[in-house]
């Protein structure tokens, strides 16, 4: 597998931002986000290639990793014209951006990170959560195969956005998860685990916007923490919620982007 120009969708004019999706239902969930944003911005929502299959219910690939992911994003940054861009990701997003601000530094004005799943981070300090690896164990048992609801419904009390699997199937999100659930099975450790040292993270110098939700689990809570101490320009922003508090609380959300990007 090459990298290649992501699908994407740009709405708006102005400056540009980019919005890049976890890994589960993609960039979709970008959608009431960006709407708001395009009055203002060139906004570009992007879908990296494992939501996009995934969510076509493709396997995921073995030789799909997160160098992959990175360039596929500088390539279409490149094809749309964007030198230069404020970007934002949530969770797989969040921890796909950490890899390109540090490959790329250059090609990024700021950055906000939504609960950036980067458990590498925690590993590099020696800090493996339990939580975690039985996170991890999961999803890099689903690489290359078929996912079923119940696999979702496991993934989804692990990642935080539900609170048993038992109770997953009445969240209100669940009819909108189903369908997405085969981008689970790209999750392999080649794709989710850049060959990074702890020490770098110091080399993103733009200033970064950190946001977790005051019920997220403990784990995403430490990877905020330690980006907060590591990175030299950050500021934290909490929000009630889970994983996905700036879902449900959109207008402090976009009150706070808003404002870091004004700087």
């Amino acid at each position: 597998m090459k990298p290649r120009v992501l699908v994407n969708e740009v709405k708006g004019e102005g400056p540009p931002v980019v919005l890049v999706p976890g890994g589960l239902t993609g960039w979709v969930s970008w959608t009431p986000l960006a709407d708001a944003l395009s009055a203002r911005r060139r906004t570009v929502r992007v879908q990296p290639i494992h939501n996009e299959l995934g969510s076509a219910g493709e396997r995921g690939e073995a030789e799909y990793t997160a160098a992959i992911e990175r360039e596929s994003l500088l390539m279409t940054m490149d094809a749309l014209g964007v030198e230069t861009a404020d970007f934002t990701g949530w969770s797989g997003g969040g921890r796909a951006l950490i890899e390109f601000a540090l490959a790329h530094p250059e090609r990024v004005r700021t950055l906000t990170l939504v609960e950036p799943a980067a458990y590498w981070i925690l590993d590099g300090l020696g800090e493996s959560d339990p939580e975690v690896a039985r996170l991890n164990q999961f999803l890099h048992a689903l690489a290359g195969q078929d996912v079923s609801e119940d696999d979702l419904a496991e993934f989804l009390e692990l990642a935080g956005l539900a609170p048993s699997k038992d109770q997953a199937r009445d969240h209100p999100a669940w009819p909108r998860w189903v369908p997405h659930r085969m981008a689970l099975s790209w999750s392999s450790e080649q794709a989710d685990r850049p060959d990074r040292d702890v020490a770098e993270l110091a080399d993103i110098r733009c200033p970064v916007l950190l946001v977790h939700g005051s019920a997220t689990t403990d784990w995403l809570k430490r990877v905020v923490a330690v980006l907060d101490e590591r990175l030299p320009d950050t500021r934290v922003l909490e929000l009630p919620g889970d994983h996905a508090c700036h879902l449900e609380n959109p207008d402090a959300f976009l009150a706070a982007l808003e404002r870091h990007l004004a700087q």
